[in-house]
């Protein structure tokens, strides 16, 4: 098993690597400092996963001559193997430069080692568990012990410093998750609880913080800051916490923040008398023609994606008809389509009907893995099946009889999605835990079971966030306080991690300054980030990709994406070429300006020479102007 680490310093820019911003940057990859093995261990070796948690994983390669076993979690602050009945050999393609035994440490019960490599890097490495094992320098390329050993541990680390002596010994073999939601003081607390084994001088390991971790660091564990820093691929410098346990809290939850419309804009705020009789005879105009649109034909897709995004552009257009110019007539025509386009899908009769698989245990389309995004290959679930949960929130709010009709048909259809891609229960036998959201990172991932070298990624930062208060706002219509308490906890983490790693105000000092000009991330994998989208940048300059990360503007979009990020964006990248884009991507961006200056949009939304082309597909004119009215744009 090899492993590597690489420094901030050894990014590769480009395509053009003096192109500043530049489109991407990446860590070079398959460079193999360390490997752990064994004399003549490739012979009938097996690799597998012993334990594989959400948090954590045990792999192990065995043969007939012994095994190793190297336990992995989040954070861990050492590569250990676990060495049994065999003589532990470290290997490098790098090379080892130097090699020294430095003494014994944490309480004469490991031997401590420092080697530098042939790129000039030092490492250290901790020997435990048997003392008859001593680890010498062989050649170049092998660090070899004297003896097989019925038990020995071997744990590696970047750098030199006393806290990895005071860790050293001890290893985390597994970590569960915790959370909880103060109510009253709009605050969170989660916690990652290692299970370690060994003993270190400390009595714990280390692990390592993202940025997004450190401000939210409970006092105590910041007490156990270890001084060393180190670089993520992609996410920034860590920290180093000799602690068995992380513990965050997090504020500011968005509690308050429901169906109606939201802004953190200063100056503005929701209420309903700002929907004024004119407001209400404009919006009321234009509703009146969007209810008659084919809702059955437009919903009725051969996608779970876009036929999601179509469910809640109508959604909204009930919600709208029915909370905002209360008319009764207008309701009377959009809410029954609506309703029974949802059902077409809660029966299972769309396009491509859902199926359930029993090895990765989620529903999928019967689409091929290259159709409806790989969503059969589970890319994307939550961008799809969010939109779902989020319209028949909606729906439901407006008829909470509706959920239970048909012998709960669609509260069934809900549950189910729901279960795919939020699950809060880690006991559930048919679902996994959380299958999208990485609580560790901090957002969601959208790649499924792709082998992909650069690992994990996402696209689309709103619609991860979209995806969440989908939960919030069906846990709230359910009265489910546990999924709703969960989503917003998770809505809380999110605000922090996506304004560090994927929207980039000009005083993010986290990633290169080459690549956050940008201004958005594009696509953030694990190992690298690429200033782009899977379908283009756009047909004026980049409004795909800063696009991609608006779509669907609701009440959580000014939670999200603060009034000084979207202005530095709107100066930067959008204000220049807005007016040029001749599609529905202007009326994304026009929307998202309402979320730093709501008067502007409105403006556009409500001038009379409209032009429907350029609205997107994906939302209605009258939840617009539903919500820039609502929070005080047409004042």
């Amino acid at each position: 098993m090899a492993f590597n680490h690489t420094d901030s310093s050894q990014y590769v820019f480009g395509p053009d690597p003096d192109q500043n911003p530049a489109q991407f940057f990446f860590n070079p990859p398959k460079i193999k400092s360390f490997a752990f093995t064994a004399p003549n261990f490739g012979n009938n070796l097996r690799v597998s996963t012993i334990k594989n948690e959400k948090l954590a994983a045990l792999v192990e390669l065995a043969n007939e001559q012994g095994r190793i076993s190297m336990p992995l979690a989040y954070g861990m602050g050492f590569v250990t193997g676990i060495y049994e009945n065999l003589v532990p050999v470290l290997s490098s393609q790098v090379g080892f430069m130097e090699f020294k035994k430095v003494g014994i440490v944490n309480q004469n019960r490991t031997a401590k080692y420092t080697v530098k490599l042939f790129n000039q890097l030092v490492w250290s490495i901790y020997l435990s568990g048997d003392p008859n094992v001593d680890l010498q320098l062989a050649d170049n390329n092998h660090i070899v012990g004297n003896n097989a050993s019925r038990l020995c541990v071997v744990q590696v680390c970047k750098g030199e410093s006393p806290a990895y002596d005071d860790a050293c010994g001890k290893y985390p073999i597994d970590a569960k998750l915790s959370g909880s939601v103060d109510p009253d003081r709009k605050t969170g607390t989660y916690a990652f609880n290692y299970e370690t084994h060994g003993s270190s001088n400390s009595g714990s390991t280390l692990v390592w913080c993202l940025p997004h971790h450190q401000v939210t660091l409970k006092e105590d564990i910041k007490k156990r800051d270890s001084g060393m820093q180190l670089d993520s691929p992609t996410n920034g410098p860590m920290r180093g916490y000799v602690t068995d346990k992380l513990e965050f809290e997090v504020p500011n939850l968005p509690l308050d923040i429901g169906f109606e419309p939201w802004t953190a804009v200063d100056g503005f705020g929701f209420n309903p008398g700002n929907y004024t009789n004119e407001v209400k005879q404009l919006i009321g105009q234009i509703a009146t023609e969007e209810v008659e649109q084919d809702v059955a034909g437009q919903c009725d897709l051969d996608s779970m994606y876009f036929g999601g995004k179509q469910l809640d552009k109508y959604a909204y257009l009930a919600m709208v008809t029915h909370f905002v110019l209360q008319d009764q007539n207008l309701t009377g025509k959009i809410l029954p389509k609506i309703k029974a386009a949802i059902e077409k899908y809660a029966s299972n009769q769309q396009q491509h009907p859902l199926r359930y698989d029993e090895s990765w245990k989620g529903v999928i389309s019967d689409t091929p893995p290259d159709q409806d995004f790989g969503n059969s290959n589970y890319n994307d679930h939550h961008f799809h099946y969010g939109y779902h949960i989020h319209a028949i929130a909606i729906v439901a709010r407006i008829d909470p009889s509706w959920l239970t009709a048909n012998d709960n048909l669609i509260k069934n259809y809900a549950l189910t999605l729901i279960r795919d891609y939020g699950n809060p229960s880690d006991s559930d036998p048919y679902f996994p835990q959380f299958r999208n959201f990485d609580w560790f990172h901090g957002h969601s991932f959208a790649h499924g079971i792709f082998p992909s070298g650069d690992g994990k990624n996402e696209e689309s930062s709103s619609e991860d966030y979209h995806s969440i208060y989908a939960l919030k706002l069906y846990g709230q219509i359910i009265n489910n306080q546990e999924l709703e308490m969960a989503a917003n906890l998770m809505l809380g983490i999110e605000r922090t991690a996506l304004n560090y790693y994927m929207m980039y105000t000009s005083d993010n000092n986290l990633l290169p300054q080459r690549f956050t000009a940008n201004k958005v991330s594009g696509i953030l994998f694990e190992n690298k980030i690429d200033f782009a989208t899977f379908f283009g940048r756009g047909t004026v300059g980049d409004e795909f990709v800063h696009g991609i990360h608006m779509i669907p503007i609701t009440p959580m979009s000014s939670y999200m994406r603060g009034s000084k990020y979207v202005k530095e964006e709107w100066d930067a990248k959008l204000a220049g070429i807005v007016d040029k884009i001749p599609d529905g991507w202007q009326g994304i961006l026009k929307l998202n300006a309402g979320l730093f200056d709501p008067k502007y949009s409105w403006k556009w939304f409500s001038r009379p020479d409209w032009q429907n082309n350029l609205i997107d597909p994906g939302m209605t004119r009258s939840w617009a102007l539903a919500y820039l009215a609502g929070i005080g744009g047409a004042r």
